[in-house]
């Protein structure tokens, strides 16, 4: 016990000096207290007689205990990193049971014959631990208020080290010691060769703000024993907790006080010639107009354009068509509202609806552009090897069978595009997906989610500038609380009026964290000549509305290059789509549109021809459906890149929206 006094003693003065420079650094220091409770678990091989295993062996245990003490936290990198200090008093009892089958025989008194003489052994302890622990405290993001304890701890049993060993006879009933009870006390006392305990401990927890000062943070651990606590046996403690700790923030967020100007220099009169200093670019001001959104509910089905393209002289899968890193976490419902982030994941969706239909059946052809390679043999061979690649990385993500694909191949798509052009050989490069089963190539749908559609497409800024000629260099941002919305700059200076594209990304990014009615910050920054910032800021409102109207959306894909005759899939996609969205009251816009390929004049009446194709289509489905806009643009708006194949494909098309008055 003395020499567990000693270490004790060294542990609380290794506490107190570490503490020390932390307490003394209080604007970055936290104090508290912490308590809860232990599942202790015991792994031990004690024997029942010391020195011998002939009465059996104490092994596994689990009791119930508890723990508390006093903290100290120090902020290295704010939350994000903390040192944790505790000085703890953790009360880690021990009850063992086992059991002794002797070799010696007794009289039993029911039977009057000799039996075997079974006896119950209990072991058990209370152990009160001085412990100390250090370690580090993590809290990743600012905004989510979990974080992270990972610690090291050292005790000694200072308070109570002491246990008590009974045996009980089981068996054969009324058989007595000698001392006429059923069960004695065979040790008790304290308990030889106790030594300090090491363990590591994993903990998470979170943070919850009583005040500006005060947190309460439960927290549930893991403390893994990594020593014997004993020197007389194997024993070692393991534990299992659940508690809070409740700790106060020392010193004060306000910034101290700037220290006093230094006292002038003396006078010093003396002629000199000065240089008179470039004027500042003095912003007059930055001002904007309010800026409204509106929530509309929306529906919009994303077709599958059935085909995936290679690159020249590649079986290789190009990097942009995606696979999701889980096939386990893989759903529709999870992908981007977007038709191209949809149509790169479309091996996965065609995948695991292959999966949950398994006499689903996919054709594969693998196609060339007619070029690559040096005969029709080759190019053959090169269309197999893409066709197989695409099945490949299907069966291995999604466990198919290999009856579930048929590979075929040609040498040239049956419906090429435009070989007088170098991207219609591109889009000749490709491997076409097709099915008989119903489904399997069928859109995606994201039914009734929120869209956030800015009032006007663009938001202007008007700006007023002086001496305009020294200015070098300007940036405007828009942020709303903190986080960066847009930015938009330039060389030299800023003009008059700055328009920022109010893309769908941007407002949707904004409608689900924004109040009915809030406001977004501006900033302009210009740098000058003579590198004197100049900065001048606008705080402006931003109002959401909600609409009054139920928009259900569909883009008609696979027109082919240079036509305009809707295909089966197609029709069957528009009767869906319009027998669920239009009702009494329901107007529609159809708009046609083609890709960069071709003259201007004839893809303006080749949009115009798919337009009015789908406008007669609609009316022999439903034929009361006002439809206020049937239209061609030609490839006077290009919503897709079209230096992709797919861009361009995505591009032939005719959007079909449906409005309907909420009920």
């Amino acid at each position: 016990m003395h020499q567990l006094f000693h270490h004790v003693k060294r542990t609380v003065i290794l506490t107190v000096l570490l503490a020390l420079p932390i307490i003394s650094s209080a604007q970055n220091t936290s104090i508290g207290v912490k308590g809860g409770y232990h599942y202790v678990m015991t792994k031990a091989q004690i024997d029942v007689l010391p020195g011998s295993q002939e009465c059996g062996v104490f092994t596994d245990g689990n009791s119930s205990g508890f723990f508390g003490g006093l903290t100290v936290d120090y902020k290295i990198l704010g939350s994000k990193l903390e040192i944790a200090g505790a000085l703890i008093y953790s009360s880690r009892p021990a009850s063992l049971i086992t059991q002794s089958n002797d070799t010696y025989e007794v009289l039993d008194p029911n039977t009057d014959t000799y039996v075997s003489l079974q006896r119950e052994h209990v072991f058990t302890s209370n152990l009160g631990y001085i412990a100390f622990e250090i370690g580090l405290r993590s809290q990743p993001l600012e905004s989510i208020p979990l974080y992270v304890r990972g610690s090291f701890d050292i005790g000694n049993p200072i308070v109570d080290a002491t246990y008590t060993q009974t045996e009980e006879i089981v068996s054969p009933e009324g058989v007595l010691f000698p001392d006429d009870t059923k069960r004695r006390t065979i040790g008790s006392g304290e308990y030889p060769g106790l030594t300090s305990a090491f363990g590591v401990t994993g903990a998470l927890g979170a943070v919850f703000a009583l005040s500006d000062k005060w947190e309460i943070c439960p927290e549930i651990s893991y403390r893994h024993g990594l020593n014997s606590i004993t020197s007389t046996a194997e024993w070692k403690q393991s534990f299992a907790s659940a508690g809070i700790q409740i700790r106060y923030r020392l010193g004060s967020d306000e910034e101290p006080a700037p220290p006093p100007p230094p006292p002038p220099p003396p006078e010093v009169v003396e002629v000199v010639e000065v240089t008179p200093a470039p004027p500042a670019a003095v912003i007059a001001s930055v001002s904007t107009v309010p800026l409204e959104i509106t929530e509309t509910i929306v529906t919009q089905t994303f077709p599958l354009l059935p085909y995936v393209f290679f690159d020249s002289a590649s079986a290789s899968l190009p990097h942009r068509y995606n696979v999701s890193s889980s096939t386990a976490r893989f759903s529709e419902l999870g992908l981007p509202k977007s038709t191209l982030p949809i149509y790169y994941h479309m091996l996965d969706i065609v995948g695991k609806r292959m999966s949950e239909d398994s006499k689903a059946m996919l054709v594969i052809t693998g196609t060339t552009d007619g070029l690559e390679a040096n005969s029709d043999a080759e190019r053959r061979e090169l269309a197999q090897a893409r066709a197989s690649a695409i099945a490949d990385v299907m069966k291995r993500r999604w466990s198919l069978s290999e009856d579930q694909f048929t590979i075929k191949t040609r040498v040239r798509p049956a419906l090429v595009s435009n070989e007088s052009y170098l991207e219609g050989i591109e889009e000749n490069r490709r491997v076409e997906l097709a099915s008989t089963t119903p489904d399997l190539l069928g859109p995606v749908v994201h039914s009734q989610f929120y869209e956030y559609i800015p009032s006007q497409p663009e938001h202007e800024f008007n700006i007023q500038l002086l001496n305009r000629n020294i200015a070098g260099a300007w940036n405007l941002s828009v942020d709303h609380n903190g986080t960066r919305v847009g930015s938009k700059g330039g060389g030299l200076a800023p003009p008059e009026r700055v328009s920022f594209d109010l893309n769908q990304e941007m407002t949707n990014k904004l409608g689900p964290v924004i109040g009915n009615v809030d406001t977004l910050d501006a900033r302009l920054e210009v740098q000058q000549r003579n590198d004197v910032p100049a900065s001048a800021t606008t705080r402006f409102p931003l109002v959401k509305t909600t609409s009054n109207y139920e928009v259900s959306r569909l883009s008609l894909i696979v027109f082919d290059y240079d036509r305009s005759d809707i295909s089966e899939m197609n029709k069957q996609m528009m009767q869906r789509v319009i027998q669920s969205a239009v009702r009494d009251g329901s107007s529609a816009t159809i708009v046609g549109s083609t890709d960069k390929l071709g003259e201007q004049d004839h893809n303006m009446k080749l949009s115009s021809d798919r337009a009015v194709a789908v406008d007669r289509f609609a009316q022999s489905i439903a034929p009361k459906l006002n439809v206020e806009k049937v239209e061609g643009i030609g490839s006077s708006t290009l919503p897709y890149d079209n230096s992709l194949p797919e861009g361009r494909f995505y591009c032939r098309t005719v959007s079909l929206t449906i409005t309907t008055p909420l009920r």
